[in-house]
């Protein structure tokens, strides 16, 4: 993974034969993620996005996301991680457009300029030496500001199933304050509750309950970290009445309790 307060690498995973899925997470880190073979199925907040061979995607900091390969069953991908304090006040307008866009389509006469990069991102962490920070941050900026000039207008692939789910995330996440269960969603979405269920996992490859709690938990690391607000005001602020059972799913999730993660600054 590149960090940029260490030396940054680049991590190198190669799955074949078996399915490859992560479960629902977030972190502080910025992700690049690209598709070297095979399909896979990427949740980012509340978008969901089919990559195909030659695809990238970013995640930004902080946002919950998960990769599902599903049926495919060689996929082979590789992963750049780093810190925000890298991007430069040149880089940013560039990066900022990645971040809005998140699926980056390079078209396939294209694909080797941003692979040779890939590739010397990969032979700094294979042979680190003095000089691997600040090549692995030139690089990694280089390859930023290559891909915002080298992507290509592109309608992401989205089936009728995908639409309606994607709704139902935004409203998840605009709302998490709020008491939301299944049976509450499928009222505000007129479908019954085994339909709606059966579709969230399909597209979202995460159970509604698990995608509310990872919403709830995600906003209260935010505000253990960034307001003073007390345990139970946080609790409160996304949606849990009880501050001992929101202090035990956190824990659950986190590995930490909401008193010790509000003091690490994690």
């Amino acid at each position: 993974m590149i960090t940029a307060r260490q030396d940054p690498p680049i991590s190198y995973d190669k799955v074949v034969n078996r399915r490859k899925y992560c479960s629902i997470h977030f972190h502080r880190q910025h992700e690049l993620y690209y598709l070297m073979n095979g399909g896979t199925k990427y949740l980012v907040g509340d978008e969901i996005f089919h990559l195909e061979t030659g695809d990238f995607i970013l995640v930004p900091q902080g946002t919950l996301h998960q990769a599902d390969s599903e049926t495919c069953l060689h996929n082979e991908r590789l992963l750049l991680s780093f810190e925000d304090d890298i991007i430069d006040a040149e880089t940013r307008p560039f990066f900022d457009q990645l971040c809005a866009c998140k699926l980056i389509h390079i078209p396939v006469n294209k694909r080797a300029v941003a692979e040779e990069l890939l590739r010397k991102l990969q032979a700094e962490f294979e042979k680190p030496d003095a000089f691997q920070t600040v090549l692995t941050r030139l690089y990694t900026l280089e390859l930023l500001t290559l891909l915002c000039r080298l992507k290509c207008d592109y309608t992401p692939k989205e089936t009728e199933s995908d639409r309606i789910i994607h709704t139902v995330l935004e409203y998840i996440r605009q709302n998490y304050s709020q008491e939301l269960t299944l049976k509450t969603l499928s009222r505000h979405f007129a479908l019954s509750e085994s339909c709606l269920s059966r579709k969230f996992k399909a597209v979202a490859g995460v159970g509604i309950s698990e995608y509310i709690t990872n919403v709830r938990i995600h906003h209260a690391a935010q505000l253990l970290t960034e307001t003073d607000c007390s345990i139970t005001e946080v609790a409160a602020r996304c949606g849990y009445n009880d501050s001992n059972y929101f202090a035990s799913v956190f824990k659950k999730i986190k590995g930490i309790t909401p008193l010790k993660y509000s003091k690490s600054g994690t």
